[in-house]
């Protein structure tokens, strides 16, 4: 694709992004639209952001953003404007930000009219919105695909389309691209393959050089990649830590920041402690193989965990999220004292 004469915004340099891993939020926060019973996802909500903030205080005052999913947002813009209001208050009050899980099937004003404007005007900030697989969604999904009625050549200038017109207006926003890595390969299918060989989906090295290259001949970018890649399927994944690392390590060479979804397939289904357990155990991973993304998100889509709060009480999505936030201050803590430790070394000439 040959690009433009266009000026695009610079990236940020690798020393501006040295930095420990800031630390998301995301729980099961739906709605069950099909049932029409509201008044659970209402509690829920309310549990959150008005009567329960105490049950949550030490993970709110260490996270960097609470990130929603754009079903309730909307939901809750249409249906509850003053419970926005209300939540939207209460995270200004944290001092922190929000991030959205978006699709982007219907365009940029869309998104504009449903979820930043409202939360703009309530006083909020977003600072980042994640597109959700919109290549897998528009080229491989039976369920989907009808919906997009999208080429692959028209998928990638949609999505720059869409990067190039939200920015328009929101400037500051970062805007990522979510892709479930797992069903792909990265460059090389024999070093770094899909979870399942024989149902790989392609190249998404490919798909995301193609994405660069179309937003640069718009003027634009993208600045966030987050592969979807629950715990066990890394581990069921031929290299998966491996294929991870070149992910990250792309990312560094194209100056997008990489982030990582904490989650896991096996005990979303399972059980909240499951769940709890290989979270843990991924964090761990993720520094033993050396990687080091800028932010890290906590999300589950599953049923597991059961309940948000408490966060003392084993094993609430809170429960999680403050044991996680602990575990990876330490690991930060233990960096720092191996690092102050070499450098003294270095001065004394041992």
């Amino acid at each position: 694709m040959a690009k433009t004469a266009k000026p695009f915004p610079q990236r940020e340099t690798q020393s501006k992004r040295a930095k420990p891993m800031q630390v998301t939020i995301c729980p099961r926060l739906v709605p069950d639209l099909t049932s029409g019973n509201e008044e659970e996802f209402m509690r829920r909500v309310e549990d959150l952001f008005v009567d329960r903030t105490d049950d949550w205080k030490y993970v709110s005052k260490n996270i960097s953003h609470f990130k929603f999913y754009s079903t309730p947002l909307v939901w809750i813009t249409k249906k509850k404007p003053e419970l926005l209001r209300r939540v939207v208050k209460s995270i200004t009050a944290m001092d922190k930000g929000i991030a959205v899980e978006v699709g982007i099937r219907h365009g940029h004003t869309q998104t504009e009219k449903t979820i930043l404007d409202p939360i703009t005007r309530a006083g909020g900030r977003v600072d980042f919105i994640i597109t959700d697989n919109v290549f897998i969604k528009s080229q491989f999904r039976k369920d989907k695909k009808d919906q997009y009625n999208w080429t692959y050549e028209q998928a990638v200038e949609k999505y720059a389309e869409y990067v190039a017109g939200i920015k328009k207006k929101y400037p500051k926003l970062k805007v990522g691209i979510l892709e479930a890595g797992f069903r792909f390969h990265w460059e090389d299918k024999t070093q770094f393959p899909a979870e399942n060989p024989a149902k790989d989906y392609g190249d998404l090295k490919m798909i995301l050089t193609d994405v660069i290259a179309a937003c640069e001949a718009r003027g634009t970018l993208i600045d966030i990649f987050q592969p979807e890649y629950s715990y066990e399927r890394i581990e069921n994944t031929k290299n998966g830590w491996e294929k991870l690392k070149a992910m990250e390590t792309f990312c560094r060479e194209e100056g997008i920041e990489f982030y990582f979804l904490f989650n896991d397939h096996t005990g979303g289904h399972a059980s909240d402690k499951l769940f709890h357990d290989n979270v843990m155990k991924c964090l761990r991973s993720v520094k033993s193989h050396g990687l080091t993304p800028e932010l890290g998100t906590i999300q589950s889509w599953y049923k597991h965990p059961l309940k948000d709060l408490p966060e003392d009480q084993p094993y609430t999505f809170m429960y999680l999220a403050n044991e996680f936030i602990q575990e990876s201050q330490k690991m930060v803590n233990s960096a720092s004292k191996v690092v102050a430790i070499e450098g003294e070394n270095e001065v004394r000439g041992n």
